[in-house]
């Protein structure tokens, strides 16, 4: 009977103490739904060399040790040839020396751990590129095969700056259009930049924002002048105003 209690009981200490830490740490450790990807980093942290773990190549994500995690992350941007400008809340803002901007999310995971999502920004300039490609290709042929395929890449074209990007020239009007070989003809819409328009939300220029499906982008400022840009994918805006809004307050935002 002796031995079967000192058997029993460690079993049964363990088990309450694992439920416990279920009951009261649940939240935490589900917090990112399937855990074992975190479990893992963590154990790479903790065990390994590395400073920073890659945890899903489909939503980009990091995970670091919280005391270390930021200058980890501004050193790796810097590899990238993109600098740290400042934190926005969670978001950390990061520049190009040509001034194309990457913006980094902060989420804490348990007290010790952070996890840092990254955008597909630099995903979708490839994906552009590789649009321009496939229709150079398509193009010159003839048959009808080549065309279908250059019909739905030519689809994906929403805006002048998709038309430009595609590889279609700018024609010479006021304001520039430009014209792509299935006869949808684009105009340029805008008055300023993407960048331009990350520096007036951060520096709480913006009264008001109107977003469209062609991810054109209007900004009413509080002087009263207005900006008008495409953001490089759909609510991108939304993302650096929620970012801002510890700073600047809630801005309201309209869309089509």
């Amino acid at each position: 009977m002796t031995k079967k209690l000192l058997i029993v009981i460690p079993i049964l200490t363990l088990t309450i103490l694992l439920s416990a830490s279920l009951i009261f740490y649940g939240p935490i450790i589900f917090q990112e739904g399937n855990p074992l990807p975190q479990l893992n980093g963590i154990i790479r942290l903790n065990f390994g060399s590395e400073k920073i773990i890659k945890l899903d190549t489909k939503e980009n994500k990091y995970i670091t040790k919280n005391k270390t995690g930021r200058d980890e992350i501004i050193k790796l941007m810097e590899n990238k040839n993109y600098q740290f400008v400042e934190q926005l809340g969670s978001g950390y803002l990061f520049q190009t020396p040509t001034n194309k901007s990457f913006v980094i999310t902060r989420r804490q995971y348990t007290q010790y751990y952070s996890i840092w999502k990254f955008p597909s920004t630099e995903l979708e300039t490839k994906t552009n590129d590789n649009l321009a490609e496939q229709l150079k290709e398509c193009l010159p042929k003839s048959d009808m095969g080549s065309w279908e395929q250059c019909k739905q890449l030519m689809d994906q074209i929403k805006n002048f700056d998709d038309c430009v990007n595609a590889g279609f020239s700018i024609m010479k009007s006021n304001p520039p259009q430009c014209l792509t070989p299935d006869g949808k003809n684009f105009t340029d819409e805008t008055n300023s930049t993407w960048e331009m328009a990350i520096q007036a939300v951060t520096n709480c220029e913006v009264e008001k924002i109107f977003q469209s499906h062609n991810r054109l982008v209007t900004l009413k400022l509080r002087n009263e002048n207005q900006l008008t840009v495409v953001e490089p994918k759909i609510d991108d805006i939304i993302t650096i105003a929620e970012m801002s809004e510890d700073k600047c307050g809630h801005i309201l935002i309209g869309t089509e």
